[in-house]
């Protein structure tokens, strides 16, 4: 337990902090760009899962980044803690991360007037950070490319922004904003699905 303790607080240290604050400036800047006082329920819907949820890309995508340094991969691998415990570790710090930016950012927006359903809203959106951030694990796992981690989610996004939920179906992230839940379910299983299965191809790499 000790070690996995030590674990966390070196990626917190070397590789959770620095995206945790790009997550946070994202956030920070959400006034600016979009309406964030006294919206109804599917205003405030539209800015979860259009904006707040792409810090699911920021936060999971790069658990991989220090082993980008094939040296300091090799030495992580010598070491008695298997690779993929280190990424499980690393995934759930941010997972917690985004838990908690959530969590602040819907009582910022019920301060600000915001209509809501807190439990469904935090649930849904949380459901397409985790298939956002899995689709970036994923490809990052796959190309071995930082670069194409971000890139295949954004493009998934941009695909649902422009009309996709005619080809996306049950993988339409924005259905929340329409009244409609079941969409989620399927964005949460997949999201862990591929979160597992991109640590486990990047472990057997």
């Amino acid at each position: 337990m000790a070690n996995y303790w030590e674990i966390g607080k070196e990626n917190l240290r070397h590789n959770l902090l620095i995206h945790a604050g790009i997550a946070l400036l994202l956030l920070c800047f959400s006034p600016l760009v979009l309406g964030v006082k006294n919206l109804g329920l599917s205003e405030t819907a539209k800015v979860l899962e259009i904006y707040v949820a792409l810090i699911g890309i920021v936060l999971i995508t790069p658990v991989f980044l220090p082993e980008q340094n094939r040296d300091l991969r090799d030495l992580i691998r010598s070491k008695y803690t298997k690779i993929a415990s280190i990424y499980g570790i690393r995934v759930i710090e941010s997972i917690l991360v985004l838990m908690l930016y959530l969590g602040i950012y819907l009582w910022f927006l019920h301060r600000n007037g915001c209509q809501m359903d807190t439990a469904m809203y935090f649930a849904g959106t949380l459901a397409e950070m985790l298939f956002l951030g899995g689709l970036g694990i994923i490809s990052y796992s796959l190309t071995d490319n930082l670069v194409a981690g971000y890139m295949i989610p954004i493009f998934y996004y941009i695909t649902a922004i422009g009309g996709g939920k005619k080809f996306l179906k049950s993988f339409y992230p924005f259905s929340m904003s329409q009244g409609s839940y079941s969409e989620k379910y399927w964005l949460l299983a997949a999201g862990i699905v591929l979160i597992i299965l991109g640590i486990r191809i990047r472990s057997r790499k």
